[in-house]
């Protein structure tokens, strides 16, 4: 048993590092802003989605989803932008990252659509609060410390000055 189990760790450690010693397609920096862009996306989203059928799930249709869709990007646009900038390091911070997701989202979900629920904008204040707090949840998860490693590499190049 214990040869099978050092056999198992020696490949893992070699299979980990060959893994480490691949060349990526796409350098580490962009892959953050891939990452942070997707996800945010993802997000904003599925909450919006969720609350424009006012949480009945068997009444989504395609028309939905690409309305979520066109949301998601839109909330994540100025996401990406200010990834570009010397303002990149603030997404860092798990909640400056959420709240800048909730306003953005709060602005896209107002422009994208008409509320569903009394008063002009409550939905999108819905949908921006409801992306700040599910932004927050996940950057709890696996997905979020896995973005959050991407990003002390990110913040590494910034702060050596690699360009963008």
């Amino acid at each position: 048993m214990r040869t099978a189990e050092r056999k198992m760790r020696t490949v893992i450690r070699n299979s980990a590092s060959l893994t480490l010693r691949m060349p990526t397609i796409v350098h580490e920096k962009h892959q953050y802003r891939l990452f942070l862009f997707g996800h945010k996306g993802v997000e904003a989203g599925a909450v919006c989605l969720v609350l424009m059928v006012q949480g009945h799930l068997l009444g989504l249709t395609a028309a939905h989803f690409v309305v979520a869709s066109k949301t998601g990007l839109l909330a994540t646009l100025p996401t990406l932008g200010l990834s570009f900038t010397r303002f990149a390091h603030h997404f860092v911070n798990r909640w400056t990252s959420s709240a800048f997701l909730g306003i953005c989202t709060f602005a896209a979900d107002a422009f994208m659509h008409a509320s569903h629920y009394p008063g002009e904008y409550t939905e999108a204040a819905l949908t921006g609060i409801g992306a700040f707090l599910f932004s927050v949840v996940v950057s709890y998860t696996p997905l979020g410390a896995r973005i959050e490693r991407l990003a002390e590499g990110f913040l590494d190049h910034a702060h050596s000055g690699v360009n963008s």
